[in-house]
């Protein structure tokens, strides 16, 4: 950590006291905050690197499997035989069981219910596929399928990470704001406790930037002290955050995992904190002490 020698005696007054915990909270807070923003846009990144080229058939069931497995097989044959159609392949059973599961029990493919079949259609990505006319044609064919490009599912979640983003970044902006406020008002308690300190190197030939430098290293000393502290807590707390969230995702969500770039913004967070309280302390006390001279 941040150690110096400093002039003023900052360890005897209580000016600074409360400015590593506020600073710790205001990052704790950034942190999950930023997190939250950079692994909503992966998840939201790689849904749509997933998705892109693809569409899903969903064929309704009939009164038997028999009759539900031809209109499949027609349904199948109408994208294939669609320019542009790369496959076109019917998802197993099995697997439509795996996805119901979360919600309609581990039993749900073995009790006779009526459950749709889809078929996972992929397309050439050199080459252009009228989806209106690919979907008149397969309910012409079959009429009970239903096709989904997934465009408006996807264009909700583009929207909701968007959403999530902009809200990341006033409350990172806010924090940051807050944060050099508290700093403020720490540098002007400090420089009313110090005062007559500050006149009397004054008379010594001190010069003001000299004396700001005081300032602004002990306020960057306790704010990348509280820095690191909020940083790790809130590495804690999204660690625990994770365990807890691993059962939930597995069935239902994607996959959560905090990436490269949140573990380099946690990284740089401190330092952000730090820069902040140095140029806000700075600004203060040159400030005042043009104000005194």
């Amino acid at each position: 950590m941040v150690r110096r020698q400093f002039d003023l005696p900052f360890a005897d007054d209580g000016s600074g006291r409360f400015l590593p915990w506020m600073i710790a909270l205001m990052v704790y807070l950034a942190s999950l905050a930023t997190v939250a923003a950079l692994t909503t846009r992966e998840v939201v990144e790689r849904w749509n690197a997933g998705l892109e080229g693809t569409a899903t058939v969903e064929v309704g069931p009939a009164a038997d499997d028999a009759t539900t497995e031809v209109l499949v097989a027609q349904a199948i044959a109408v994208l294939r035989n669609t320019p542009g159609v790369a496959a076109a392949d019917p998802v197993p059973a099995d697997e439509i069981g795996r996805l119901l599961e979360p919600w309609l029990g581990p039993d749900a493919a073995r009790e006779n219910l009526p459950i749709p079949r889809l078929i996972d259609v992929r397309f050439d990505a050199h080459t252009n596929v009228d989806v209106a006319a690919l979907s008149r044609a397969l309910v012409t064919a079959v009429p009970s399928a239903r096709f989904d490009s997934h465009g408006l599912w996807l264009d909700r979640l583009q929207a909701l990470g968007d959403s999530v983003q902009l809200a990341a970044l006033v409350i990172v902006v806010l924090i940051a704001i807050a944060a050099g406020a508290t700093v403020v008002f720490a540098t002007r308690a400090g420089l009313a406790v110090h005062a007559k300190l500050i006149e009397l190197m004054h008379l010594i030939g001190s010069r003001d930037s000299y004396i700001a430098r005081q300032f602004q290293f002990h306020a960057m000393s306790l704010a990348l002290r509280g820095g690191v502290v909020g940083v790790l807590i809130g590495a804690l707390t999204l660690g625990a955050l994770t365990v807890m969230w691993r059962p939930i995702q597995q069935a239902v969500l994607p996959d959560l995992t905090i990436g490269a770039s949140a573990l380099v913004a946690l990284a740089l967070l401190p330092l952000l904190a730090a820069a902040i309280a140095t140029l806000t302390a700075r600004i203060t006390v040159m400030r005042a002490l043009k104000q005194m001279t």
